[in-house]
C-alpha cells in the first residue's frame, strides 16, 4: 500500500512539473507581453516600460494594462493602454482609441522559451519592427 501511494505521488508530481510554466503564453504573462510590445513599437528598452495599473474590460474580460514610461532625455511621460487577444497585442494611446482598425499595424507576438518577438506589420503587409527581448528584462518568469 506504501508503494501505491509513493507511486501516485510520484505520478501527480510529474505531472505538476509538466504542467507548470505551460500556460496560455508559456512563461510570459501577459503584463510581460504588453510591456515587450510597447517597448518595441516605441523603441524603448523594456526596463523603462512599467504598468500604473489594470483594469479589466467589460465587453471582452480582457486585462487592460495602463503603461507608461518616462523618456530618458527629458523625463517626459507618455502613458499608453494595451490588451493582448490571442497573439496579438492591442494598444491606445492614454485615452485614445485603440489602434485595431485595418489602417492600423498590427503587432503579433512569438513566444519561445524564454524569448519573445514582436513582430509589427504594416497594412499592405511590410514590417515595421520586429524586436526580440528575452523574459530576464521583463522581470523573469510569472
Amino acid at each position: 500500500m506504501e508503494t501505491l501511494n509513493l507511486i501516485k505521488t510520484a505520478t501527480l508530481s510529474s505531472a505538476l512539473l509538466l504542467v507548470a510554466g505551460c500556460g496560455e503564453y508559456g512563461d510570459f504573462s501577459t503584463e510581460q507581453i504588453c510591456r515587450a510590445s510597447l517597448a518595441a513599437i516605441k523603441g524603448k528598452s523594456p526596463t523603462i516600460v512599467v504598468v500604473d495599473k489594470k483594469t479589466i474590460e467589460a465587453e471582452t474580460e480582457l486585462d487592460v494594462f495602463h503603461i507608461s514610461y518616462k523618456r530618458p532625455d527629458d523625463g517626459k511621460k507618455w502613458s499608453y493602454r494595451c490588451k493582448v487577444d490571442k497573439k496579438r497585442a492591442v494598444w491606445a494611446q492614454g485615452d485614445g482609441r485603440w489602434r485595431d482598425q485595418a489602417q492600423d499595424p498590427t503587432v503579433r507576438f512569438n513566444i519561445d522559451g524564454d524569448d519573445i518577438q514582436i513582430l509589427e506589420t504594416f497594412p499592405d503587409g511590410s514590417a515595421a519592427t520586429s524586436v526580440n527581448f528575452n523574459i530576464s528584462m521583463l522581470g523573469g518568469k510569472s
